[in-house]
């Protein structure tokens, strides 16, 4: 919904951070002794990433009371741990990257358009099945709170149901529209949202822009600030563009949703293109 510019931090750099608030020799060992090169993962993730095949990654199944083995004596655990003991943490050298990440994106959440405020990072392909990128910073993303625990737990294992990636989806899911919306005529009026992909896209890109919308409850979201919003237009119309035709009224809309600095699938932006193109509404007396 909202393009990112991916974190300049290295793997390397990151897992390094981690390594200086470990603070016992045996444990920084075990990290060394058996984590592959780091370059090597984080080009394999970028790579896949930009292409649209994350869903094709190393994934550890999770087992119930079963710490698997990933990197020799590393488990399933130790890799999580990189991140919930040795990043985020405050007290620990880690959390400057943390911060560093999550203040990227101006505090405008980027799965939902900016609605939500980011509170955390969110880790793209989940932590309990790809415990090798828990500290890839290519992985965290800025969320806030409703999007992090509207997203599901598992990840696809098909590319048509991943959601967008903020920091290396294809520019097409941010530079053409996708989100759409309707006038239902009724008392008070309502703007409803819905998916409509360009048609010349393949059909697999058709399909991960439904899936996003679906997965973060946009449909919602976007009609609850619609909803919110929308009294104030309707003042406006009913005083100081009182005497507005149909038409002024509806090209006064029209450039609203062209000139305002918003996403071009940006809730608000949305709103003014349906409302302008609504005779019904254009014509009401209010």
């Amino acid at each position: 919904m909202k393009r990112l510019v991916a974190p300049e931090i290295s793997f390397e750099e990151a897992f390094e951070a981690c390594m200086d608030g470990v603070g016992l020799a045996a444990i920084e060992g075990r990290y060394r002794d058996n984590l592959p090169p780091c370059a090597p993962i984080e080009n394999d993730y970028v790579a896949k990433a930009i292409a649209g095949e994350l869903y094709l990654l190393p994934r550890i199944p999770s087992l119930q009371g079963v710490d698997q083995p990933v990197y020799g004596d590393l488990r399933k655990s130790h890799l999580i741990k990189l991140y919930e003991q040795y990043l985020r943490p405050e007290e620990k050298p880690g959390r400057s990257i943390y911060q560093q990440i999550k203040v990227s994106a101006n505090g405008k959440c980027p799965f939902c358009g900016g609605i939500g405020h980011v509170r955390t990072l969110d880790h793209f392909v989940p932590k309990a099945n790809f415990p090798t990128y828990s500290v890839v910073p290519g992985n965290l993303v800025p969320c806030c709170r409703d999007c992090n625990s509207d997203k599901l737990n598992s990840y696809p294992d098909e590319m048509a149901a991943q959601v967008l990636h903020p920091y290396f989806d294809d520019q097409k899911y941010f530079s053409e529209q996708w989100v759409f919306a309707q006038v239902i005529e009724a008392s008070p009026p309502v703007v409803e949202f819905f998916v409509q992909a360009p048609e010349h896209w393949e059909a697999v890109a058709q399909r991960r822009v439904e899936a996003h919308f679906i997965e973060y409850g946009l449909a919602e979201k976007f009609g609850t600030e619609a909803a919110a919003d929308l009294p104030e237009t309707i003042q406006t119309r009913a005083t100081s563009l009182l005497n507005f035709s149909a038409d002024e009224f509806s090209n006064y809309l029209l450039e609203k949703s062209q000139t305002l600095a918003l996403p071009i699938n940006n809730w608000r932006r949305v709103m003014f293109l349906a409302l302008a193109r609504s005779d019904w509404f254009c014509s009401q007396a209010y």
